[in-house]
């Protein structure tokens, strides 16, 4: 295992099974949302179709002229979950808080995608691709990012406290990474909701119309 550059950032290469880890709990979070769609009753289906139909009847008939709000609306959503990811991370019993929030993204990823397929077919699945995807290509390695840094805190914290193994960083040290993770999290998701924002949205009122 090659040893750590200080003052820099975790690296990778020590924790590749930890990342692995994380992206298949968020994949099996994924694949629960969209089997989920499935056990939903005739009635249940309707009632959610209906409220959906009526997001879309909002988005087709206002002008597509895109604010700051909606900008800082995208921002401040997915902002305050990596911020929860943080705070959690900060203890070690706040990880199964972290690991659960993590899988609980990716059910509503699959959830949204599996019914949008379910009740409107191949519009269905244009509208996850071009409104769903783009901006979660930057939001979700930034929460994977987040999580991983999470676990990898602790681990350190662990290994100073206790004295099992050796940690190449002090608990300031390890603390002042894990804030700079969450800095970088922060910056990622800034450029997820700008493609929030400014694309998919976009997308979204094209397909519609």
């Amino acid at each position: 295992m090659k040893r750590w550059l200080k003052g820099s950032s975790y690296t990778l290469e020590p924790y590749i099974s930890l990342y692995v880890f994380l992206f298949v709990l968020f994949v099996i979070g994924v694949i629960f949302g969209a089997s989920m769609v499935g056990s939903l009753s005739f009635l249940q289906k309707q009632d959610l179709l209906f409220f959906v139909e009526q997001y879309f009847l909002s988005i087709t008939e206002s002008s597509r002229l895109t604010t700051l709000g909606e900008l800082f609306s995208a921002f401040w959503t997915h902002g305050k979950y990596v911020t929860f990811l943080f705070l959690f991370g900060l203890s070690f019993i706040g990880l199964p808080v972290v690991w659960f929030l993590l899988f609980l993204k990716g059910i509503v990823i699959g959830f949204t995608v599996g019914f949008l397929v379910n009740q409107m077919s191949w519009k269905g699945f244009l509208l996850s691709m071009l409104s769903v995807t783009p901006q979660n290509l930057l939001i979700v390695p930034a929460y994977l990012l987040i999580v991983a840094s999470s676990m990898i805190f602790c681990i350190h914290v662990m290994k100073m406290l206790f004295g099992k193994g050796k940690s190449y960083y002090t608990i300031g040290q390890a603390a002042s990474l894990y804030f700079k993770s969450y800095i970088i999290a922060l910056l990622i998701v800034l450029g997820g909701s700008i493609i929030e924002a400014f694309v998919s949205t976009q997308f979204m009122h094209i397909i519609l119309k």
